[in-house]
């Protein structure tokens, strides 16, 4: 009895150490900063489109109120 009860603590320690492992310093994952990173770029990719077309926003907002 006393055996399986310290195989089973050595185990959950053993699973905490991996998670530790895997997780990163502030708590997230590999996938967690994967999708940080995808919606970071696709911002700023609308943001730039966005800047790139003020000038035809600008002249369309012009020309819709003559």
């Amino acid at each position: 009895m006393e055996r399986n009860e310290i195989e089973r603590r050595d185990d959950i320690r053993r699973r905490e150490s991996n998670r530790a492992m895997m997780a990163y310093p502030d708590g997230g994952s590999a996938a967690g900063l994967a999708w940080k990173i995808v919606g970071g770029t696709a911002v700023a990719l609308v943001a730039a489109a966005v800047l790139f077309s003020l000038p035809d926003i600008k002249r369309y907002i012009k020309i819709s109120t003559m």
